[in-house]
């Protein structure tokens, strides 16, 4: 089975822009867990890359994830629905010498299973955080994400892949990103079920 590795993996931002994301399916769910995946891979070192489509038309990405993002804000403009088919990013993903490939971002059918699909038949290890990806129509962002699992890629999600590079409580990075997970999972996962009286959520850390 496919393992995230530090050492190897980048964090793919597809198109969530401005004019977007108001008609989609649960759109805070998807900032939320986009907003916990850039928090970790900051937190952890690990590269980021955003695409932005048509952004003449479709706007910037949204104002949450450039704050979340900061310095690691360098949009790279494309046309194609695919990232791969943007040569600028073609490029610059390859000179990462990167082989993993992390992704969030809209629409799960189009842009994210067209980059899903390029990225597989170049050789690289894919997966998709299924919270932090959506569509216009939950049927459409459901299906997206199968059609990605049946190709190959692997479904996970933003508090797991995060916890599965941390691999440790003991991680120098523990601490920030557990902070970022008690701020945003109720935003993506929804109300927890109280713990019995005496027992924390964090037990194991």
């Amino acid at each position: 089975m496919l393992r995230l590795q530090p050492e190897s993996v980048a964090l793919l931002v597809v198109d969530v822009q401005e004019k977007f994301v108001p008609v989609l399916f649960e759109p805070d769910r998807l900032i939320a867990a986009c907003q916990l995946l850039i928090g970790g891979a900051k937190a952890l070192g690990i590269p980021i890359f955003v695409t932005e489509q048509n952004p003449e038309k479709l706007g910037l990405t949204v104002a949450e994830l450039r704050e979340a993002l900061g310095d690691a804000y360098r949009p790279i403009a494309k046309m194609e629905f695919s990232a791969f088919g943007s040569e600028k990013f073609r490029r610059a993903f390859g000179a990462s010498g990167r082989t993993q490939l992390l992704l969030c971002g809209i629409e799960a059918h189009v842009c994210v299973w067209q980059t899903v699909q390029d990225a597989l038949a170049l050789g690289y290890e894919v997966f998709v955080a299924e919270d932090a990806v959506t569509s216009r129509y939950a049927f459409l962002w459901r299906s997206g994400v199968q059609c990605c699992v049946e190709a190959g890629a692997r479904r996970t999600n933003a508090e797991m892949a995060l916890f599965e590079l941390l691999g440790s409580a003991a991680h120098p990075q523990f601490k920030t990103v557990q902070s970022l997970v008690k701020e945003l999972a109720s935003r993506i996962y929804g109300t927890e079920v109280a713990a019995p009286k005496g027992e924390g959520r964090w037990r194991w850390a």
